[in-house]
């Protein structure tokens, strides 16, 4: 029998790997594609979020220009029957749904689009070069203590939280990871974290912010979780760097 992968494969001539990032809080729902190996991102300009990593499949690399603006979306839930992981596709268009110039796939096994409220959301954004710098980076916080810290040995930064809510109120915290940015300079303006238990995604305004300033990804082999339950978010305040 077909699955939705081997479909897309036929479809279409290409595809790479890619990792989608859904968001979602009181104010917006977002969504931000890499694909590293085409050096392109596709933005709506908002934030960034859980990260199911899976394939982008397409046709022509000219799809991607930068100059074409208003690229539309859908994001779709596929259900694969009882007990099996759900997958989330991610439709890019111009005119219409039908007529797709790429498309997104991979398993969701946390159920992100679910739990994002984003089954069925359509928006639009547009694919640009993709600029991001990583850094490995070590998230610590001691069970009978408040403070968070994140620190980034290779740029020799460190960033403070403190739990005065209690999100995290006696666990332990100690994993390791990547942290991307954009602008050295412009970490400090990240005194928002949004916290979940595969990411933590630090911007400037919990309103109106319409990019991160950073986010964290906990390295695959990492045996260690951030303290959440699945698709829990908390949002802690008053972050500090240093």
């Amino acid at each position: 029998m077909a699955t939705k992968f081997s479909t897309l494969q036929n479809n279409y001539k290409y595809n790479v790997a890619a990792s989608a990032l859904l968001f979602s809080n009181r104010y917006n729902k977002a969504l931000r594609v890499e694909v590293p190996d085409l050096g392109k991102e596709f933005s709506d300009s908002n934030y960034v979020g859980r990260d199911p990593e899976g394939t982008l499949y397409y046709n022509n690399l000219d799809s991607f220009d930068t100059s074409r603006k208003n690229v539309n979306y859908k994001v779709v839930k596929v259900d694969q029957g009882p007990g099996a992981v759900p997958l989330v596709n991610i439709k890019f268009y111009h005119q219409t749904v039908q007529e797709c110039h790429a498309e997104f796939l991979a398993e969701d096994p946390t159920g992100s689009v679910a739990a994002m409220g984003m089954d069925g959301y359509t928006f639009h954004g547009s694919w640009r070069d993709l600029d991001i710098c990583c850094g490995t980076a070590m998230i610590r916080k001691y069970d009978d203590e408040t403070t968070i810290t994140v620190t980034v040995g290779t740029i020799h930064k460190t960033a403070t939280i403190k739990d005065t809510s209690g999100y995290l109120h006696g666990k332990s915290v100690d994993v390791k990871g990547n942290i991307y940015f954009k602008d050295i300079t412009k970490l400090g303006k990240g005194i928002y974290a949004s916290w979940n238990d595969d990411r933590v995604v630090f911007y400037n305004n919990d309103y109106i912010a319409t990019d991160f300033t950073a986010y964290f990804i906990p390295f695959k082999y990492s045996t260690n979780d951030l303290g959440l339950k699945d698709a829990d978010t908390s949002v802690f305040g008053g972050v500090s760097w240093a």
